[in-house]
């Protein structure tokens, strides 16, 4: 929030921009005859010193207290974690799920946990999490492992789509925004409320996209801990090095990532969490979605219930209709999937408003 302050009534104080200038002309001109003065009744050096002081080249004096600003920014807008969590509990805590997801809530085995994970039911990797802990094994602790870091990237994932889907549809909401303000009655039109429902949920979206941020961070911190210690517990399973690969690659270390996937891929390169890791490193890494997409694609034809590729295919799309497009698919594999949940309003409003688009330039009430 920005308060105004109080303009300092010094005639050299910076915001005083109007005596500031006027006290700036009477200087100048006093230092241009002082300049004459000084230069003409000097030697040469001497003189070539006067100028260089004048402007500014000889050493300075002390400076002076600096002056208070024009303006001062108060208030803390970063999102705490506490209500970030708050946040997404309540959006959680209104959704239904589907008896095959209903019925893994409460894992009860491994098997429960791995169901979970193919499904990419986010909502249900907490408690996956903490059953996992509670097994105290090795098993155990590479499942908790896994659970944290997906948790975690799936949250960061979904901030930076929906932050993504509020630039898809920039242009909408800003034609929503002016017919809401200018036109007589247009909220009670099938438009109308078609535009209102696309502003609510960006603006509902960017919120939720603030909480997944500051949430994440907290997760892929609990995956750093467990995968410290199995480096120790176990540095020759695949599994750990696919998981140092993973967390190298969330953090864009991608010399510590070649070094780790060297040795995940030795086995069974082919698998679906390390064909997800080298899709996505085309996008993060080399900056070319189409290559990422590619990988993906070819290891879904492979792993049709793969959801975790489905989901990324979302991110890597340009635009709202190859999003959508991409979206139902990855509805009909799971239709609880969390970006199902955040992305469809607004895609669909997208795209029911292009739907009702008037063709030919709008009469404006002057």
């Amino acid at each position: 929030m920005i308060a105004a302050e109080t303009i300092d009534s010094e005639p050299a104080h910076p915001c005083d921009a109007g005596r500031m200038i006027r006290s700036l002309l009477r200087r100048s001109r006093l230092l241009a005859r002082s300049a004459v003065s000084a230069v003409s009744a000097l030697p040469a050096v001497s003189a070539v010193s006067a100028l260089l002081a004048l402007a500014g080249c000889a050493p300075a004096p002390a400076p002076a207290a600096p002056a208070r600003p024009c303006f001062t920014i108060h208030g803390d807008s970063e999102l705490r974690p506490k209500d970030a969590k708050k946040t997404l509990d309540e959006l959680v805590a209104h959704i239904l799920l589907a008896p095959e997801d209903e019925a893994l809530r409460n894992p009860k085995s491994l098997a429960d946990v791995k169901a979970i994970l193919r499904r990419d039911t986010v909502y249900l990797f907490p408690n996956a999490a903490a059953f996992s802990k509670t097994l105290g094994t090795l098993d155990g602790r590479f499942s908790e492992a896994t659970l944290e870091m997906l948790m975690g990237e799936s949250q960061l994932v979904a901030s930076e789509v929906l932050t993504t889907q509020a630039a898809w549809v920039g242009g909408d909401m800003r034609i929503a925004r002016a017919s809401l303000a200018t036109e007589s009655g247009a909220a009670a039109t099938d438009r109308g409320r078609m535009l209102s429902q696309l502003i609510r949920v960006v603006e509902e979206g960017n919120k939720v996209a603030d909480a997944l941020g500051a949430v994440a961070p907290s997760h892929l911190a609990r995956a750093a801990e467990i995968v410290r210690g199995l480096r120790v517990e176990a540095p020759n399973d695949v599994r750990t090095s696919a998981l140092v690969a993973e967390y190298h690659r969330l953090r864009g270390e991608w010399t510590e990532f070649d070094a780790a996937m060297a040795t995940a891929e030795v086995g069974e390169p082919s698998t679906p969490a390390l064909r997800y890791l080298r899709g996505m490193e085309q996008l993060e890494r080399f900056r070319r979605p189409e290559q990422g997409a590619a990988i993906l694609r070819e290891s879904l034809a492979a792993h049709p219930k793969f959801v975790r590729a489905q989901a990324a295919l979302v991110l890597m799309s340009t635009n709202p209709v190859s999003a959508l497009s991409a979206l139902q698919k990855l509805k009909a594999m799971n239709e609880d999937h969390y970006l199902v949940m955040l992305l469809e309003p607004t895609l669909a409003a997208d795209q029911e408003l292009s739907r009702m688009q008037p063709r030919g330039p709008s009469d404006v009430t002057r």
